[in-house]
């Protein structure tokens, strides 16, 4: 790379970083991908009416156009990585320019919402967010409400239930989690019962998903702004069809419709769906982002006058990596010189449709609450042998015999006494294919689960609201 390279945009500046093979100052860059974000706010007449400000016309009268100004609200879900930050950065701007242009109007209000696990957690993103508030966001301050929820109350509700897989069978049982309630069922124990990364990662994420979505199907917002960039939607369509959740795809990437899983009351939008993750840690850079992310450090790989990192340049160990994470790496590998691949991934998942429904009635996935087609059970059990093979000789039963004294055989005792249990107690819980594998992959293939995730929050959300006196609003 030259020494001094201008901007091809204003042809002005000295240019900081190359991104799609084009040079950019640091002005014109956060004007490229802000324009980006700006373009999807715009993609249909539903979310230019929630982001633009409304006025009096032949159809509205000023009493109608205020009303839509101060109801339309925007649900952000902030985790201080590089692409939330940078998302909620372009929306700042847009809140100061219609502040300015129209007089102190705006045409929207942006509540954040930080979903966090244990008091450490809380903390950090607590002192990011006051950071926050005090630099970035000060002028605007009053166009925000930030909101705090602990991803343990997934567990406040009142009714929970034990939910049970059985191998041999693939089919999942519930029964009343009262009945072997000795404590309180948390989620680090829950995760903690996992035996891989990816399991706990689903898990996870399917309690993040909930979380989030029904909080904004509890307090009216117009949408949910998910601030997944290009890359992070590829490794996520490649990893839900791994996962054994490709039917969930269409609905992932939907802008269009309201959301079908908790009421449909909101629509879901990714306005930063054509930028590469590569280009928002550029931004991170170059707008003094970077010390705010948390859990993650934003590349620099397309910054000009940058010297790269051996150590950590290259292919890292699959090793223990989720399927999340081997995802994110081939994506990572290949932005450089083959980005069309990501943009090409992204725009195919954006084309399919949901999977034709083989079911008698309309279900839903007791567990992740996805929309059901095909019984995954049956199906399983279509495919696979699992009975065993009975005892025929002397030498057989001995081993047998050992086998059942072992620590394995006593485990697998108690997996088949309480598989009667839930056979004589339990009902059928409907459950995907994805949801099903994670059950495989829980110790003895148990958990506790809220019986009816529409409760969940109620008794808790607005513990974690931060008012109009506290010092971080």
């Amino acid at each position: 790379m030259s020494e001094h390279q201008d901007c091809k945009r204003c042809r002005s500046e000295k240019a900081v970083l190359v991104s799609r093979k084009e040079p950019f100052c640091p002005g014109c860059f956060q004007k490229f991908i802000s324009l980006k974000q700006r373009k999807q706010m715009m993609s249909e007449q539903y979310f230019q009416d929630v982001f633009k400000v409304m006025y009096q016309d032949k159809v509205k009268t000023a009493e109608i156009a205020e009303k839509m100004n101060a109801e339309s609200r925007i649900l952000v879900p902030l985790s201080f990585g590089s692409s939330s930050l940078v998302m909620l950065d372009v929306l700042n701007d847009t809140l100061k320019e219609q502040l300015e242009v129209h007089r102190g109007k705006t045409g929207f209000h942006v509540d954040i919402l930080i979903c966090f696990l244990g008091s450490e957690d809380l903390q950090n993103h607590k002192d990011r967010l006051q950071t926050l508030m005090n630099t970035r966001l000060l002028e605007t301050r009053n166009c925000y409400k930030t909101h705090f929820v602990d991803l343990e109350s997934f567990f406040s509700s009142s009714k929970r239930m034990r939910v049970r897989l059985e191998d041999s069978s693939y089919i999942v049982r519930k029964v009343d989690g009262a009945s072997d309630a000795t404590t309180e069922p948390t989620v680090k124990e829950l995760l903690s019962t996992c035996v891989n990364r990816s399991a706990r990662e689903d898990l996870l994420n399917v309690m993040k998903t909930a979380t989030i979505k029904l909080f904004a199907a509890q307090h009216a917002y117009k949408a949910i702004l998910w601030g997944h960039s290009m890359t992070r939607l590829a490794d996520e369509i490649m990893a839900l069809v791994v996962k054994g959740r490709a039917a969930q795809i269409a609905n992932t990437l939907d802008n269009s419709s309201f959301d079908s899983e908790f009421d449909g009351s909101f629509k879901n939008l990714h306005p930063m769906r054509d930028i590469l993750l590569s280009e928002i840690d550029a931004y991170c850079h170059i707008s003094d982002l970077a010390s705010l992310t948390y859990n993650y450090a934003p590349q620099r790989t397309l910054l000009i006058e940058e010297v790269p990192d051996a150590e950590n340049s290259g292919s890292k160990l699959a090793r223990n990596m989720t399927i999340n994470e081997l995802a994110r790496q081939y994506f990572d590998n290949i932005e450089g010189n083959y980005a069309n691949v990501i943009s090409t991934v992204v725009r195919t998942g954006a084309k399919l449709d949901s999977p034709l429904d083989a079911l008698p009635k309309m279900s839903r996935c007791g567990v992740c609450n996805a929309r059901l087609f095909k019984d995954g059970s049956k199906w399983l059990r279509n495919i696979t042998v699992t009975s065993s093979h009975h005892v025929e000789s002397e030498e057989d039963r001995e081993l047998y015999s050992a086998w059942a004294d072992s620590e394995h055989g006593k485990s697998r005792g108690e997996y088949i006494k309480l598989n009667t249990e839930f056979k004589e107690q339990g009902e059928v819980l409907p459950t995907c294919y994805g949801c099903l594998l994670v059950l495989g992959e829980v110790r003895h293939k148990i958990m506790c689960w809220p019986d009816n995730q529409s409760r969940i929050l109620q008794d808790t959300m607005e513990a974690y609201v931060i008012g109009d006196d506290d010092e971080s609003n």
